[in-house]
């Protein structure tokens, strides 16, 4: 399984890699525009450069499915700016992760994909309230994992909507009969969504958020509703379109077949 880390104007910020143990580092790659390859080199891992066109994560991410020599179907996608965090034993509070810690991680992602349409991690905010391992169902962003082959079998596509992809990808695998699991033993955090590189200048805006959150909602009816939200984290949009999402009924009553 390929760890795969796209980036945009973070080029000395790459705060995911700092939780990569060494012996994965030749696993991972850094998803770049091509004037910032040359750059990114000096962290010593793999990089795919992608046309400098390609702007957007959704084309991104499908620039990816589509176009890369892994020889491997099975893909951990990491946004770029993220820590790792695991409970401490017999508790549900966290601690931030040794770096080996993120093997454990990684092999429970590659393990579940032999059952599930994907796999995600919990945040940390919430994540207190979940008494086991994992759970079914659930908002799935910023890290999963995938197959590159279950996708295309139902030409389900990132680059259908330019923000908020990853959650109508998740839909989709839902309604085509996938189910999703999501590990809250370890956690996710940023300092903030939005921030300085990243979607905040490659295309994420009020306007597209509003017009993502729409079409999501339009797309996946009933199981969307489109809400207004106020958060402090997410910077330059204070007060933004979101969704509400009903992952468990979409499974199991929004199926395509039916």
């Amino acid at each position: 399984m390929k760890i795969c880390i796209p980036t945009y104007k973070r080029t000395d910020n790459q705060i995911t890699l700092n939780s990569i143990p060494d012996n994965l580092l030749k696993e991972t790659y850094l998803i770049c525009n091509k004037f910032e390859e040359n750059v990114l080199k000096k962290y010593n891992v793999n990089i795919l450069p992608i046309p400098d066109e390609i702007k957007g994560i959704g084309k991104v991410r499908q620039y990816v499915l589509e176009n890369n020599d892994f020889n491997c179907d099975e893909i951990l996608f990491l946004d770029d700016d993220l820590s790792f965090l695991k409970r401490i034993d017999n508790t549900i509070k966290l601690k931030k992760i040794e770096k080996n810690d993120f093997n454990e991680l990684y092999l429970w992602f590659k393990n579940q994909l032999t059952n599930f349409g994907i796999a995600g991690l919990s945040m940390q905010a919430g994540n207190n309230r979940y008494n086991s391992d994992f759970i079914y169902f659930g908002r799935i962003f910023s890290v999963y994992a995938l197959k590159i082959s279950t996708l295309t079998k139902h030409n389900i596509r990132f680059d259908e909507m330019e923000v908020m992809e990853d959650f109508n990808v998740v839909l989709d695998l839902l309604r085509h009969g996938y189910k999703t699991i999501i590990n809250t033993k370890f956690a996710h955090t940023q300092k903030a969504s939005n921030q300085k590189g990243g979607c905040s200048e490659s295309g994420r805006t009020n306007k597209v958020q509003k017009k993502s959150a729409l079409y999501l909602a339009e797309k996946h009816k009933p199981f969307v509703n489109v809400v207004k939200k106020k958060s402090k984290n997410w910077i330059g949009m204070e007060e933004r379109y979101d969704v509400k999402i009903f992952w468990k009924k979409a499974y199991l009553k929004g199926n395509y077949n039916r």
